[in-house]
């Protein structure tokens, strides 16, 4: 059976959004905090980044997830089958996510947010790229300009990392 690729990413980031509304409830004062980005960038995103120099940008929305005001991050999402070779990543040379990040770079510039990309393979922990290092998080990888950190450890982060606390 052929696995329909916009329903599978769809999901992911249903559940990121899930996952992200239950651990900062306490933060937010509300259930669902975060949720999925109907747009999901497609309306500022890639090639449409122009329309960010014609368009009120009050209201928009970037990324895969509507993130709450004070969320410091732009979320990016992508969940695939089967990730790369193990000798693409020796060599730092792979193709697929140097789009991904320069799409969820593009997000966040546009956004004035910092950049977050998800990652999720099959058999695989979900895996966290952000721009800057994270002090006292065990990295997994870094790759380019960019630092990988498994999802569940970010989380564990306190919450002024992830959001401006007034």
């Amino acid at each position: 059976m052929p696995v329909n690729g916009k329903a599978k990413g769809s999901s992911f980031e249903r559940k990121v959004a899930n996952l992200f509304s239950a651990r900062f409830e306490p933060v937010t004062g509300i259930a669902q905090g975060f949720r999925r980005n109907p747009d999901s960038g497609s309306f500022f995103g890639g090639t449409n980044k122009k329309r960010t120099e014609t368009h009120d940008l009050d209201h928009a929305f970037f990324g895969d997830l509507i993130c709450p005001e004070k969320f410091k991050f732009s979320v990016e999402c992508k969940s695939y089958k089967s990730g790369p070779s193990f000798a693409s990543i020796v060599k730092g040379k792979i193709t697929q996510w140097d789009d991904w990040i320069k799409q969820a770079s593009q997000d966040a510039e546009s956004s004035k947010k910092a950049m977050m990309l998800i990652m999720k393979y099959n058999g695989v922990d979900e895996l966290v790229f952000v721009s800057a290092p994270v002090l006292d998080l065990q990295l997994v990888l870094q790759y380019k300009a960019v630092y990988g950190y498994k999802l569940q450890d970010l989380l564990t982060s306190p919450n002024s990392y992830f959001f401006i606390m007034d």
